[in-house]
């Protein structure tokens, strides 16, 4: 190199992974994304590259809305909940490619009766960058221009789509980005302007062994409603290839989002139905069921989660059921619990008018009342925390993804069965991305979506 104005290069990458739109209509709602994904590189003021960076992008998105004799059309050719898939290569909606050895598929829905239990126990294809270079030309079968294409979501329907990301060539810093594109409102005499945002909840987070569920344990990147996770991701998240399990989890210890509040009587609101921590937009650490909560009064019982210790005491009991306890909290705090009994459940939180505070203990929470005086039994017990989307790491700390190491990111999203009609004809429509940049000769990356 004789020309000492040459620079080399940082080969950048950005894949767009869903633009989504969401609308309601009449008493259900619709869920679509006018997605592309589309690779572009920049060399900009350069004549010598540091070499290619290629990010590979496959995915599983499932839908758990209308059943499928009532709206075939939501799903993919092999039924509900699957949707579609890339690679895929018979276009079934189930993730699958051809080998030398035969067909690697998602799951083998012929060994299970129920094609939804059959997603449970599916598995996101491990792949290479030979083989997924093959499918350059993705499609999003059945929908037309759309990753994601619903239009009548209900009340209680959710869906998600784990994607598995995978660098070749070059090792590089890899973002997660979102963005809130626009929202409208669908004028039932019941809103109060575009709400279908604040309605739905959301979360992201680290699929360890890709099966496309939340599994106790698998590390948080962030969640909330819809608005504030987009909000979150707008500001762009560094992903990481070996995420610490209590990422972003407030902790007592650690100070993070610690409020050190104790929750009890008055922080509770009765919500029918069956709520869950999904429902709250919020990851659960542990849910207790009835059989395995202490039986007398004065007995003490702790639950090791997988990101803290959850200690109950039973302080009240009738006819050989729970009726009310008290919890301590160790390694992290919550921000919420959930005490199901009868047709209904106790919410337990608190808020400071601006937002939710995390508690670290609770004092005589119990299932809803059927009388004056007497609780239904505790059916259940879930405790819920929300996440802290992660701090840009220090800069001699900054991870790394090498080639070939593939990493699944979970995205979901839910319409709480509380949602009412003033989000009747309401609209939303966000964007979703990875963007990533070489490590080579690039050790303090600035954050491309930072002010």
């Amino acid at each position: 190199m004789t020309n000492d104005t040459t620079e080399i290069g940082l080969s950048r990458r950005r894949v767009l992974a869903g633009l989504g739109a969401v609308g309601i209509a009449s008493a259900g709602a619709g869920l679509g994304t006018t997605a592309y994904f589309s690779d572009q590189e920049s060399f900009a003021g350069n004549t010598l590259t540091a070499g290619q960076l290629d990010l590979s992008v496959t995915w599983q998105q499932l839908y758990y809305g209308a059943d499928q004799s009532v709206r075939p059309g939501d799903y993919g050719s092999v039924g509900r909940p699957f949707v579609n898939a890339y690679p895929d290569h018979d276009g079934n909606g189930l993730q699958s490619f051809e080998r030398n050895d035969g067909v690697d598929e998602y799951v083998d829905l012929a060994a299970y009766s129920d094609p939804v239990e059959a997603a449970k126990e599916g598995t996101n294809l491990e792949f290479s960058c030979a083989e997924i270079a093959t499918f350059d030309d993705p499609s999003f079968a059945p929908n037309d221009d759309a990753l994601i294409e619903l239009e009548d979501v209900k009340p209680g329907d959710a869906g998600e789509v784990i994607f598995g990301i995978k660098l070749c060539d070059n090792p590089g810093y890899i973002w997660l980005h979102g963005d809130l594109v626009a929202e409208g409102d669908g004028e039932h005499p019941e809103s109060g302007g575009p709400e279908l945002a604040d309605m739905m909840t959301a979360r992201a987070w680290y699929d360890l062994n890709g099966n496309n569920v939340f599994d106790e344990g698998e590390p948080a990147i962030v969640s909330g409603t819809l608005g504030e996770v987009l909000e979150a991701l707008n500001e762009g998240v560094m992903l990481v290839p070996d995420p610490d399990p209590d990422l972003g989890v407030p902790n007592g210890e650690t100070g993070v989002s610690s409020d050190g509040e104790t929750l009890g009587d008055g922080d509770d609101e009765l919500i029918q139905g069956n709520p869950t921590c999904e429902d709250l937009g919020l990851f659960r650490a542990i849910k207790i069921e009835s059989e395995d909560l202490p039986e007398t009064v004065g007995d003490s019982e702790t639950y090791p989660t997988p990101v803290g210790d959850v200690t109950i005491t039973v302080t009240a009991v009738s006819d050989d059921d729970v009726r009310e306890f008290d919890f301590e909290l160790e390694g992290f705090e919550v921000s919420a619990v959930i005490v199901k009994g009868g047709a209904g459940a106790n919410v337990y939180s608190k808020s400071d008018g601006t937002g939710s505070l995390t508690a670290d203990s609770g004092e005589g929470l119990g299932a809803p009342f059927r009388t004056a005086e007497q609780r239904y039994g505790v059916s259940h017990i879930s405790f819920c925390y929300e996440v802290v989307p992660p701090k840009e790491p220090p800069a001699d700390d900054i991870p790394c993804f090498q080639p070939s190491n593939t990493r699944f990111i979970a995205f979901e999203w839910n319409l709480p069965t509380t949602v009412g009609n003033e989000v009747q004809g309401d609209s939303v429509a966000f964007n979703l991305s990875f963007y990533t940049e070489q490590c080579r000769h690039n050790p303090d990356p600035a954050n491309p979506f930072g002010a």
